[in-house]
């Protein structure tokens, strides 16, 4: 069966933009739409020029990084309220709807995501953003208001043309919306998933792990080392740990961080590299321990699941623990976390290969500053009928929430939105 993912995900996309809407309009009394961090910050008449905020900006990354997001808050509302129409507005409000929901108020960072749409272009980027993590938070948003309606409303296969037998696949991470990039590992192939189509993308020998760049290209691990395309030579990964010098030859999942660094877990190493792309020089960092997949969210936190697939351990980048997940959660045993996913609201989604279900959960902020984990639901894989996902191995989600899942044998993927 061959389905548009185009044409079904606008949509499902349209009407989620609706929903999210329509509840930030009925939510979101006038008083409640400038909280009282606002208060004080002049009159709506005559507006001064708009000048730069970026000091503002500046100490609000810093108060969240501190984990005082009290404080954050009050700055950047200060920010897009003194300083409107500027660039650093702009990012402010970005910033302050994933803060808001990190620390539960999504109805409020709806408010903000509707807020960025009325003031940008239609071709502004930040404005696609905004539309994206509404839509994304809408889904969440709805979850939380009945337990009794399930986290996806549709399950459907997507039959790509050109996408053969899947062997085995290993990551599947989104280049936008609606193009993601599937690792084959059995089948030694990488494959660019469009809307209907399935094109083998160039890679090196043997690929065992795919990553892109923040505003980067994509780069792949393989035997030979760190790939970015057929005219650049490989990169060896490689460094001195426990007093040799070293190489990273079986990487199995990589995550980049904004300063352009990677973070690698390699078959022979027990614990995370830190490694540059550009030269290949890594170094051990954080928490010790054997893991399979490492993955790092919109605010530079690390999620790396265990060997075992029992827990997701969360830790910000000095390698301080903030949060742990598993084995039990929410009253559930997990069976066999295979793969993991993250969106950009601070939202994680496990695969579980026993179970054959996935968990959607998401990071919760305190107002001490701790960091907190909540399942927002959780969705079974079918094992029967022709939608049937009997080998789930990959897990993918895409800026707007919606989940690509992959399996062994499969000549598709499966997609949940």
């Amino acid at each position: 069966m061959t389905l548009s993912w185009s044409s079904s995900f606008a949509e499902g996309r349209t009407a989620l933009a609706r929903v999210s809407l329509c509840l930030v309009l009925l939510a979101q009394a006038p008083a409640a739409q400038a909280p009282s961090r606002a208060a004080g910050s002049g009159s709506q008449g005559a507006q001064a020029p708009a000048v730069a905020g970026e000091p503002l900006l500046g100490q609000a990354v810093s108060d969240e990084s501190g984990f005082r997001f009290d404080a954050a808050l009050d700055r950047l509302y200060e920010l897009v309220i003194e300083h409107p129409g500027t660039d650093d507005a702009v990012a402010a409000r970005l910033r302050l709807a994933r803060l808001l929901a990190l620390t539960g108020s999504v109805p409020q960072a709806l408010r903000q995501c509707q807020l960025l749409r009325d003031e940008t272009p239609a071709d502004h980027p930040a404005r696609r953003e905004a539309l994206e993590l509404a839509t994304l938070l809408s889904r969440r948003f709805r979850a939380a208001q009945s337990t009794m309606a399930p986290y996806f409303s549709v399950y459907e296969a997507i039959a790509a043309r050109g996408l053969p037998s899947i062997d085995e696949p290993s990551d599947v991470v989104f280049e936008s919306d609606t193009r993601a990039v599937l690792l084959d590992q059995g089948a030694k192939r990488v494959f660019r998933l469009d809307p209907d189509s399935a094109v083998a993308g160039a890679a090196p020998q043997d690929p065992t792990a795919i990553a892109f760049l923040r505003d980067g290209p994509l780069v792949i691990a393989g035997k030979t080392g760190l790939w970015t395309g057929p005219a650049a030579s490989p990169v060896v990964l490689g460094g001195t740990w426990g007093g040799k010098a070293r190489q990273a030859k079986k990487v199995r999942s990589m995550a980049a961080a904004s300063d352009g660094s990677l973070f690698v877990i390699d078959r022979d190493f027990d614990g995370v590299l830190r490694c540059e792309p550009g030269t290949g020089r890594c170094a051990p960092w954080g928490p010790a321990g054997e893991y399979r997949v490492v993955r790092i969210g919109p605010a530079g936190w690390v999620f790396l699941l265990d060997e075992r697939g029992q827990y997701v351990r969360v830790v910000d980048a000095s390698g301080r623990a903030l949060a742990a997940v598993g084995p039990v959660f929410d009253g559930m045993k997990f069976g066999r976390i295979e793969s993991m996913a993250l969106d950009r609201a601070h939202g994680f989604y496990l695969l579980d290969t026993g179970l054959k279900r996935i968990y959607v959960c998401h990071l919760k902020a305190s107002a001490d500053g701790k960091i907190g984990a909540s399942l927002s639901g959780w969705v079974p894989v079918p094992q029967e009928g022709d939608r049937a996902t009997k080998n789930p191995a990959a897990i993918g989600v895409a800026p707007t929430g919606w989940v690509l899942v992959a399996g062994k044998s499969q000549a598709r993927v499966m997609r949940f939105r």
